[in-house]
């Protein structure tokens, strides 16, 4: 199996929640599989990435690749009751259709973190190019952040917004390792990430300080990342092609 993925860095082996998700749940499930990093989502069958190639099958999206390998028999909700799974599958809807969009906008958006993430994103380029080879994509995503309406709201509007998804999760969190006790699930695979990726902001954002003010946040982040990031230095000759 190849997972197809956006790039990362040393702290994050993708800059994309969703390829980041897709790679926890391929270790939840122990199949055997490698990373191939790509920037042109053109690859793709719906034309984004992650999508996991099986052969000639390809397998586009995170919760399509969840399903292909629940199907092999990965159980990636252990011990959960269906009405577990389906509190589940609901936190999982607010982050990937709530939070992540909060994420997107600062990394995309905001003044003082754009200019660090656009030099990550497009690293792969010559430094006095990435600003104009950048312009297109930045203006895509502000398109994309329009249409959805996160982008019309004001600062107060999207703090409201991340603020209830922020204490959805603590409260589901609360003192247990993990959101629904001992074992991770498929929603640790989902919102971990999204959480690593706003903690690592490389400027201050509101909603970088909002998440970072959770003091079970970081230690439920590292736990997720011990237990379920893959170790990327068995990668290492992907991750050195990825940089050249």
């Amino acid at each position: 199996m190849q997972l197809v993925i956006f790039p990362g860095n040393e702290a994050l082996p993708s800059h994309s929640p969703f390829c980041l998700k897709a790679m926890c749940l391929l270790e939840m499930a122990k199949e055997l599989w490698e990373p191939e990093y790509s920037t042109d989502v053109s690859v793709g069958p719906l034309g984004k990435l992650p999508f996991l190639r099986v052969g000639d099958q390809l397998i586009p999206d995170s919760s399509n690749i969840e399903d292909f390998l629940s199907e092999r028999g990965a159980n990636f909700y252990p011990g959960l009751s269906p009405a577990e799974i389906s509190e589940a599958h609901a936190l999982k809807s607010m982050v990937e259709h709530s939070l992540v969009l909060c994420m997107v906008h600062d990394r995309w958006l905001h003044e003082d973190v754009w200019p660090l993430m656009r030099d990550e994103f497009f690293a792969q380029a010559p430094k006095e190019m990435r600003a104009e080879i950048a312009v297109p994509a930045q203006d895509s995503v502000r398109a994309g952040l329009m249409g959805h309406g996160i982008a019309r709201f004001s600062p107060k509007d999207r703090k409201a917004r991340f603020d209830r998804d922020l204490a959805t999760i603590d409260s589901k969190l609360g003192n247990k390792p993990f959101l629904f006790g001992e074992n991770p699930s498929s929603a640790d695979a989902t919102i971990a990430p999204v959480l690593d990726m706003i903690m690592r902001l490389p400027a201050h954002t509101d909603l970088r300080a909002a998440t970072r003010a959770k003091p079970a946040f970081q230690p439920y982040v590292d736990r997720v990342r011990a237990a379920l990031y893959p170790d990327m230095s068995v990668y290492a000759s992907a991750v050195t092609s990825a940089a050249e």
